[in-house]
């Protein structure tokens, strides 16, 4: 469910962005951090679903997303509250360049491991440059997680259980 509501935030913020709402709105950056808390909980349940079958590929691209996403959160946090100190570090582009890395690195695991659909694995490596397209890629990648989280919804307990690969 988390997958599902991420992607709900990420449509409704950057649907506000292409309302010509200010980027840099508080609004924006709190539903920003909410989404990216959201997309964490589907990517959680992902690796629940698949960390048997996936290796340190997958286990590796796993933690970088969270951590990525949880440091860009924290740094977004503390800018919020009017410390500028983590503005110096360039959290953020560097935060977001190993948000790419971690969900190239996922989504190769994930059509290597061949738990879930093969479009998952592909939508997790395009997911995060549909940004690349401005606020409407917002939206696609906000739409993406939809799917995503349905995908994982139908799921139920399917995958638990099951033997994992040989390797």
């Amino acid at each position: 469910m988390a997958a599902i509501a991420g992607g709900v935030v990420w449509v409704v913020d950057s649907g506000l962005l292409l309302l010509d709402m200010p980027p840099e709105s508080v609004m924006n950056d709190v539903l920003f951090i909410v989404a990216a808390l959201f997309t964490i909980g589907g990517v959680v349940g992902f690796h629940a679903v698949q960390k048997d079958d996936y290796g340190r590929i997958g286990r590796g691209g796993f933690w970088t997303v969270v951590v990525a996403t949880l440091a860009i959160v924290v740094g977004l946090i503390v800018s919020l509250l009017g410390n500028t100190a983590l503005e110096r570090l360039e959290l953020f582009p560097v935060g977001t360049f190993a948000v790419f890395v971690g969900f190239a690195l996922y989504g190769a695991a994930t059509l290597q491991a061949r738990v879930l659909s093969r479009w998952c694995g592909l939508g997790f490596i395009v997911g995060p440059f549909m940004f690349l397209i401005g606020n409407f890629g917002g939206i696609l990648f906000g739409l993406l997680w939809l799917a995503l989280g349905y995908t994982l919804w139908s799921q139920g307990d399917k995958s638990v259980g099951q033997p994992s690969r040989v390797r």
